[in-house]
């Protein structure tokens, strides 16, 4: 179906608007520099503005509980640090000297909620024993604990009467944990956290205590965002790296400087505006997408590029710099917006995505394309207006010029012939059918154990690595809140049995390391009261013994709620791996199927291994809604300025079949889809459609004044063709240089975009001319339609 309309009106528009941007460029050009100025102020001030809250999925169910009972139960944005000692046990006074003054340091720390505070020189750590007096018990280091060899062997006598070997003690009793809760914002000043300061006084405490004898191992979202910060700090490096490549290859694309400042200009006052803008709206640039400014100098680029390239080809042509602006203007505007306001849709679909920190980078990257609609489309017009070129810069151009006459365009112009067509076509449709068999093998989530945003050995990893071998409570922790239905129920044998078998349950599930909850102390309790009779080992059916078993248990153990109606299962898993999640989650749900019970529910989830769960299901769900909502807007983007359904398939499918290629090399590459992957596939598909638009349109230009779609395609290509094979290796050249970051997550993403950004340009220079030989009619393929052509 195609619709019928008055390209007059278009070219009158696109005409009008170029002479009064051309009447008026003192006045425009005053104006883009003054509102330059006081934006790149504004975006110089732009702080790096982490935070542990926009990365949680608010609106998932599992988060309204996190919510709910974060305060009562501990949240998930926690920080721990091992003390360890290299050489034997820790059962020495310079050891517990070095625990004692961390654990004070802790205690007074801004940020740490001071009630959470765990540690061996804490009240909230201690010991119970039997005696025949009946239960006996204290605190594991006494009040007036010296670190004498005396005082020492009385503390390694309560350790082993506690529980507390493999939670805060090191298996080995190599080592000691301190562990601490953060405060988001501060109660009375509402100052949030300031992330980039708590890390560094972390990494003051390792660096006063960590010797030759003693090492200091941390881990938490604190100190895993402050690595990410001084790994994101490392993108500065890369940033200049690709401003240099991008020069030096525009000197030579362009022959001229002049050219060359240009493009580079236009494409930094747009990343200035962009980071102005958001500071005057109040977003701060998270660290997670420190990336988006050197993408929309990526794409400010691409665009310029076009841009400079068509008003070159016209001064060659004999053209003076303001006829030529404004023909550039002319042919690029329609074209080069619709390509920007897909660049937008690209970006600001994954404001869908219900998690904060992933709309916070849609906004960010959307502001950033949307003001390229002035920088590239205004500004840099007007610039090229005052550009004159020298005589040795007019020979270069015209050598340049001539040079685009490459056999290569001829010979993918030969792909307008049908019988060339098929084969790239079945080739294209077998590529598409392997996509579906591999699609199934894309893992949500992490695919790796340990923090996947860092390389293997990284410190925090090698920080991680210690902690997870050395306890037995791991790193990542799934709560399960068990709900009595009235007040008291941890006194009630039903309730509680209920629980102890969900606990026994879950203990024997692959990826559950141990699992902690008031059941277990109960049982532990009971059997002691029967001078270790195993017959004894079991929740006790009156509730005055059931209440003697939880006698002196501190509240600060969370182990159940004031009212004793809330008691929190603590899952402790492996690895936070997707298939870990999904199989323990799996089995929480097979478990409350099987056991439904009216006094007790089993509610999911707090802990971080929750809301890692949460965040794979919303990205599991939002991936299909991108995509059928992507790829609806930009068709619908190019329907309207093509009015041709038609045109808008020649586009649309191949971006359509590199996006669905781009999960192939994310499986064999390793990479799970995750919040930090699936902005990257939208954006790919945003940018993507702006080589597809800027040929096909030129291609139609010339098909509408009666030329063949061979030659039409052949005539775009000299046009635009080597502009768009130009602009992808020169944005394929500046993302793959994040390989070389010290995130891994980065190196990830540039690894991905490079793909987008090549392949996309592979898929348009291919695929659109054999596409568009079988939707053409035999008349307009021979170039008989005219402007008739729809």
């Amino acid at each position: 179906m195609e619709i019928k309309h008055d390209s007059n009106l278009v070219h009158s528009i696109s005409d009008f608007s170029a002479n009064a941007l051309l009447k008026h460029r003192v006045v425009i050009l005053v104006l883009v520099l003054i509102t330059t100025v006081f934006l790149g102020y504004e975006g110089l001030n732009q702080r790096l503005s982490p935070g542990f809250d926009k990365a949680i999925p608010l609106s998932h169910p599992y988060m309204k509980t996190f919510t709910q009972h974060r305060e009562e139960f501990g949240g998930a944005n926690r920080v721990t640090l091992f003390v360890q000692n290299k050489n034997g046990d820790m059962f020495e006074p310079r050891f517990f000297e070095v625990l004692e003054k961390i654990t004070e340091e802790f205690l007074v720390m801004d940020g740490v909620d001071a009630r959470t505070v765990t540690s061996l020189f804490t009240p909230n750590v201690n010991y119970v024993a039997v005696s025949e007096e009946g239960f006996t018990g204290s605190k594991i280091v006494p009040a007036d604990f010296v670190a004498t060899p005396e005082r020492i062997e009385e503390v390694k006598s309560n350790l082993f009467k506690s529980s507390e070997i493999g939670k805060t003690v090191a298996k080995d009793l190599s080592g000691a944990l301190v562990i601490a809760d953060l405060i988001e914002k501060d109660p009375v000043t509402n100052q949030k956290i300031d992330y980039d300061v708590f890390t560094k006084q972390l990494e003051q405490i390792r660096t006063t205590y960590q010797t030759d004898d003693i090492s200091i191992h941390i881990i938490g979202f604190a100190p895993f965002i402050g690595d990410v910060i001084n790994g994101a700090k490392g993108v500065i490096t890369f940033f200049v790296i690709t401003l240099v490549i991008t020069f030096i290859l525009l000197i030579f694309f362009a022959g001229s400087m002049k050219l060359a400042l240009a493009v580079i200009g236009t494409a930094i006052v747009s990343v200035s505006w962009q980071l102005g803008i958001v500071k005057i709206l109040g977003y701060g640039v998270d660290p997670m997408s420190i990336l988006v400014p050197f993408l929309i100098l990526a794409i400010g680029v691409s665009h310029a590029i076009q841009m400079t390239n068509s008003w070159r080809i016209s001064v060659v042509n004999g053209e003076d710099s303001i006829t030529a602006s404004r023909s550039a203007f002319y042919k690029l505007f329609i074209p080069g917006a619709t390509a920007l306001l897909s660049d937008a849709v690209g970006f600001g679909v994954i404001i869908l995505i219900a998690i904060p920190i992933i709309r916070e980078l849609g906004i960010i990257a959307s502001i950033g394309v949307a003001v390229m609609l002035i920088t590239n489309k205004v500004m840099l017009p007007i610039l090229l207006s005052y550009i004159r070129f020298s005589d040795s810069e007019m020979a270069k151009a015209k050598k340049a010029l001539k040079s685009t006459d490459y056999a290569i365009w001829k010979s993918l112009a030969n792909l307008t012939q049908r019988k060339n067509a098929a084969i790239v076509l079945v080739i294209a449709g077998l590529l598409g059918a392997y996509t579906l068999t591999v699609q199934d093998q894309l893992i949500v989530g992490d695919v790796e154990a340990g923090a996947p945003e860092f390389w293997p050995d990284a410190r925090y990893n090698v920080d991680a690595n210690a902690i997870q071998a050395k306890f037995s409570v791991g790193l990542d922790e799934l709560v399960i809140l068990a709900k009595a239905d009235k007040e008291g129920a941890c006194v009630n044998f039903p309730v509680m049995q209920t629980i102890d078998d969900f606990v026994w349950y879950m203990k024997n599930v692959d990826g559950v390391q141990s699992v902690k909850a008031l059941s277990q102390v109960i049982r532990e309790r009971n059997i002691g009261n029967y001078e270790a009779n195993p017959k004894f080992l079991g929740i006790p059916r009156n509730e005055e013994m059931i209440s003697a078993n939880i006698y002196r248990v501190e509240m600060s153990q969370a182990l159940f709620s004031n009212d004793c109606k809330i008691m929190p299962v603590t899952i402790y898993l492996t690895d936070h791996k997707s298939q870990t999640l999904e199989r323990v989650m799996a089995a929480v749900e097979t478990f409350k199927q099987a056991n439904k019970n009216e006094h007790v529910k089993f509610v999911p989830a707090m802990g971080n291994a929750g809301i890692m769960a949460a965040t794979n299901e919303i990205v599991a769900k939002a991936q299909i809604n991108i995509e059928i909502i992507l790829f609806a807007a930009v068709g619908l983007f190019c329907f309207l300025t093509f009015m041709s359904l038609r045109a808008t398939f020649c586009i649309v499918l191949p971006l359509a079949l590199v996006a669905y290629l781009a999960n192939v090399v994310m499986v064999y590459l390793g990479i799970g889809l995750k919040v930090s992957t699936l902005p990257v596939l939208a954006m790919g598909v945003g940018v993507g459609v702006d080589y597809g638009i800027y040929l096909f349109a030129r291609m139609r230009a010339h098909m509408a004044i009666g030329e063949s779609l061979r030659k039409s395609y052949y005539e775009s290509l000299k046009e635009v063709g080597t502009g768009v094979v130009f602009t992808s290796v020169t944005m394929t050249l500046g993302v793959a240089t994040w390989y070389f970051s010290d995130l891994k997550f980065q190196a990830d993403m540039g690894i991905l975009l490079a793909y987008m950004f090549f392949v996309n340009m592979l898929g348009a220079i291919i695929l659109i001319p054999a596409l568009a030989s079988f939707v053409y009619s035999k008349d307009e393929i021979e170039g008989k339609a005219g402007k008739n052509l729809t």
